[in-house]
């Protein structure tokens, strides 16, 4: 069986914090045009928060995260700020460039539909909506993202075990007035296994249900692996970057009159600059929010 046919499968098991975005950083930067694809997994030992690339750091209470001990990292790929922790299952999958979906829409159909499929093994019923939300019913499971680092194309995910709603909700730089609506909506709209009644799921069932849902999806041999040298050197660097303070400030373009916080695909919460706040919900393929 060639290289090509194989997938390489890294768990790193539970990491530090900083190795658990640094993990799938490096694994993409050191990866080359001909290399085999990388399912990776991850856990972190603590708790922290992520911001994506092109979001403004003033979005995050930094006052409440130090007060709650939360370290803040600046990832590569967009999106809104997340809480993370021990009770998410974090896996990423990873492709040359050349050799991934040129479209988004596909992108996201082809690397996390797999995930659903998981999740559906596990005993949900999940499914893709609104291009890259998993969901159960209208419940969001999982928060994914997906972008290009070097040669690579990313897509990662969570399998959300248990979810601290209101850890989330303290993160932002919200008026209490919205950071109450934003608790209540996440408590609506974001779920975990734990809250679908799967608490008993495991973490390696979990991972298991992933490595044969994605070998199968792209018709390759899931293969045990570690980090190479080069992938470890790799992550040293982006853990090094992570640190740096100009790399986490970020664009700090002035803050827009009306801030967009997203809760899950179709449900925003609308917050003005003078502090009042509304509801946005949209209706996207027929399906309400």
């Amino acid at each position: 069986m060639s290289a090509l046919t194989e997938l390489r499968v890294i768990d790193a098991g539970r990491v530090p914090v900083a190795r658990s975005q640094s993990l799938w950083h490096g694994i993409a930067s050191a990866m080359r045009p001909n290399d085999r694809p990388v399912l990776s997994f991850c856990r972190p030992w603590g708790a922290y928060v992520c911001i994506g690339l092109h979001r403004r750091l003033s979005e995050l209470d930094l006052v409440a995260c130090a007060e709650m001990g939360l370290p803040v990292f600046r990832r590569q790929i967009g999106g809104g700020p997340v809480y993370c922790d021990s009770d998410q299952l974090f896996f990423q999958i990873t492709l040359p460039a050349r050799r991934a979906p040129a479209s988004v829409e596909r992108l996201y159909q082809e690397l996390l539909e797999p995930a659903a499929q998981a999740l559906r093994t596990l005993g949900l019923d999940a499914r893709l909506e609104c291009v890259n939300e998993i969901v159960v019913e209208d419940r969001k499971l999982s928060g994914t993202g997906a972008g290009r680092i070097g040669e690579a194309v990313t897509v990662v995910g969570n399998v959300i075990f248990r979810f601290p709603h209101e850890l989330m909700a303290r993160v932002l730089a919200l008026p209490d007035a919205a950071r109450a609506e934003f608790l209540r909506l996440m408590r609506r709209h974001v779920s975990s296994l734990e809250a679908e009644g799967l608490a008993s799921v495991t973490v390696e069932a979990a991972t298991a249900a992933l490595v044969d849902a994605f070998g199968d999806a792209l018709g390759v041999r899931p293969v045990a692996d570690e980090p190479t040298a080069a992938e470890v050197r790799a992550m040293e660097v982006w853990e090094r970057r992570f640190a740096q303070d100009g790399w986490l400030r970020g664009p700090e373009p002035h803050a827009p009159a009306v801030r967009n916080v997203k809760v899950r695909a179709g449900v925003w919460l609308v917050v003005a600059d003078d502090g009042s706040f509304e509801v946005r919900r949209e209706v996207e393929e027929g399906i309400s929010a």
